[in-house]
């Protein structure tokens, strides 16, 4: 059993689609646990982190928030003055350098295009942007028609020698909603270590990662039921004990609506070949060492499907996955399937 998953295999038997969520539940409040919970990235960031000294818990604490912020500074395409959205007006022009940084994204997420035959594609964005979830609006026949062929990672080239970036498509563009979150988490979980911080938990909306364990025992991660209530909370179906590790869930719950003409859930999960939302999968939680990994990952296997997504798990040593699909059946990568009885 991989390190992050602690000893107790607890039974897994859901009716429903998961999602993350930490379960932050302190019977003796202590002066030195430290919480903070901030907005950023389009979703709540969540820090809970123990230190001996409170001063410097609050200080390490604020750290977090500010590499979260310097991210989505860096990575979002809703700010016209972030790295990510200037190479999307220049790299369909010419070849862009582009920062260490986000030229490893890039590579990373072209690393999982390939060895998903295209299932995770941050090219999606080319007819991804005319979804507006908020405004229940999806692309026009002739919009999706016009864009789908530019929906194709093949077309993004990268050139290690002068790290830049080319787009081989007038209408190309990317967006690392897949990625970035997971890796943010890793990099606030690196931040804490290098500030001497042994015990902390770091949320990104779906995304989230434990170091070290609870002080004594292990982290209590709860997998929620996005289909349930429970006396009006989130009801949770599933909890994980985990030390040193990441998960990550992608679902069709996280952002979506009901078309009114056609009674269908479009989400922001796009199929790259259809250039749709994909249909059949309700959630897909992947646990591995590092977001950076399990966070594309489950994006990857929720467009997979069951039966292909669960093989490439298996094909990835250190990673679980747990999978839901809309009529409520569950599957299970091999570490975390029930013993037979």
């Amino acid at each position: 059993m991989p390190l992050w998953l602690a000893a107790r295999r607890d039974s897994m038997s859901l009716a429903a689609s998961l999602v993350v969520c930490f379960l932050f539940v302190v019977t003796n409040v202590q002066a030195e646990w430290v919480y903070q919970r901030q907005a950023i990235m389009g979703t709540d960031i969540n820090l809970s982190l123990w230190h001996e000294d409170r001063e410097k818990g609050e200080q390490a604490a604020s750290a977090v928030m500010a590499e979260m912020h310097r991210i989505d500074k860096l990575l979002s395409p809703y700010k016209p003055t972030s790295e990510l959205s200037i190479l999307n007006r220049t790299a369909v022009l010419e070849p862009t350098p582009v920062s260490a940084e986000l030229y490893a994204l890039i590579d990373k997420s072209l690393f999982y295009s390939r060895v998903s035959e295209g299932a995770f594609d941050i090219s999606f964005a080319s007819l991804g942007q005319h979804y507006n979830y908020r405004e229940q609006k999806k692309p026009r026949a002739e919009q999706l028609q016009a864009l789908l062929p530019s929906i194709d990672y093949r077309q993004i080239k990268i050139d290690p020698a002068s790290r830049s970036v080319f787009f081989a498509n007038e209408y190309l563009q990317i967006d690392l909603g897949g990625i970035a979150k997971g890796y943010a988490v890793d990099q606030s979980i690196h931040i804490l270590q290098d500030l001497g911080v042994q015990h902390a938990t770091v949320s990104a909306g779906g995304d989230s990662r434990v170091l070290g364990d609870k002080r004594g025992k292990p982290w209590s991660v709860g997998i929620k039921n996005p289909r349930g209530k429970d006396e009006g909370h989130e009801a949770v179906a599933l909890v994980l004990p985990m030390i040193n590790g990441a998960i990550s869930t992608s679902g069709d719950y996280e952002r979506f609506f009901i078309d009114a003409d056609t009674g269908e859930r479009v989400h922001h999960i796009i199929n790259p070949r259809t250039g749709v939302s994909v249909g059949g999968v309700a959630s897909v939680s992947v646990l591995g060492p590092d977001g950076f990994d399990t966070d594309p990952l489950s994006t990857t296997v929720f467009v997979m499907g069951p039966i292909r997504g669960l093989a490439l798990i298996e094909a990835l040593p250190g990673f679980e996955c747990i999978i839901i699909d809309r009529r409520g059946k569950v599957s299970y990568s091999s570490g975390l399937a029930a013993p037979a009885h």
